[in-house]
C-alpha cells in the first residue's frame, strides 16, 4: 500500500531504547507484511527520538526532570511536518496530557490502541503485566474499566519486583527475566483472565511468542496503529 501523504511518524523513545528498537524494526516488517511495502518509498518516513530521560518506572521523584526533557524534545520535533508522535513507552503515558499540550500533532495513545483491541477481541477479564509506576497509576485499570473489561492485577510483592526485572531488562539480562515473568504471568493465568497485557515495552523483549493463552503486545499493538495512520490518515485519530 502506497501512503497517502508524505507526513512523517514521531517516535519517543529511550525508555527503554532496546525497546524503542524493537517497535521500529517491528514498523519496517509490518509494512512489508501487512502494508505491502516493496521499495524504498513504500516504507514509512519515521524520526525516532531516543532521549535518555531519568528512570520513573518505580521512583516517580525524577518525573519532573523527565516531563522537562521530553516535552523540550516535542517542541523541537513539532516544528517538523509529523503527523503524529508514539511513545514507545507504556509508563510515560502518565504524561501524555502534558507532552500533548506542547503539540499540535496527535499522540497515538498505546493505552487506548490496547484497550480498542482488547474490547475489540471481546475479552472481559484480562491481566496486566507493567511497571509499578503504570500499574499504581490506573493507566490500564481506568481505560479498561470504561469499557466494561475487568482488570486483573499480580500481588503487590510482584507489582513491586516488576521495576527491578524490567531495569534488568533494560541491562540486557534476558534470562533470568523470562523466568521472573513467566511466574507472574502463570500466576495471573490461574485467576481465569482471557488474555494478558504485556503493559510494558521491554516485556515483549523477553517474554515467549507463544504462551498459552492470547497475549497483547503493547509494541506490536503501537507499531500496527501508527502504520495505519501513516497509510489510511487514519480520521479516528485526528486531534479533537
Amino acid at each position: 500500500m502506497t501512503p497517502t501523504n508524505n507526513n512523517t511518524i514521531g517516535i519517543i523513545g529511550g525508555m527503554g531504547p532496546d525497546a524503542s528498537a524493537r517497535l521500529y524494526s517491528q514498523m519496517i516488517t509490518m509494512a512489508r507484511e501487512e502494508f505491502g511495502a516493496r521499495k524504498n518509498h513504500d516504507y514509512p518516513e519515521i524520526i525516532l527520538h531516543s532521549i535518555p530521560v531519568p528512570d520513573f518506572i518505580s521512583d516517580t521523584s525524577e518525573v519532573e526532570t523527565a516531563t522537562f526533557m521530553l516535552k523540550s524534545r516535542i517542541e523541537k520535533l513539532s516544528q517538523l511536518p509529523l503527523s503524529c508522535f508514539g511513545m514507545a513507552c507504556n509508563t510515560a503515558h502518565i504524561l501524555l496530557n502534558k507532552l500533548q499540550g506542547e503539540s499540535s500533532k496527535p499522540f497515538i495513545s498505546i493505552i487506548d490502541e490496547v484497550a480498542k483491541i482488547a474490547t475489540g477481541n471481546g475479552y472481559s477479564k484480562v491481566g496486566i503485566i507493567a511497571s509499578p509506576t503504570t500499574i499504581y497509576s490506573q493507566l490500564y485499570q481506568s481505560t479498561l474499566s470504561q469499557l466494561g473489561i475487568l482488570s486483573v492485577l499480580p500481588p503487590d510483592s510482584d507489582i513491586r519486583n516488576l521495576g527491578p526485572i524490567i531495569d534488568s531488562i533494560i541491562a540486557g539480562e534476558h534470562k533470568k527475566t523470562k523466568i521472573q515473568l513467566m511466574k507472574i504471568a502463570d500466576k495471573l493465568k490461574t485467576q481465569g483472565i482471557d488474555a494478558l497485557i504485556l503493559g510494558c515495552t521491554e516485556i515483549p523483549l523477553v517474554f515467549p511468542k507463544n504462551y498459552s493463552i492470547p497475549v497483547l503486545n503493547s509494541i506490536d499493538i503501537l507499531a500496527r496503529a501508527l502504520l495505519k495512520m501513516y497509510y489510511e490518515k487514519g480520521e479516528n485519530y485526528e486531534k479533537s
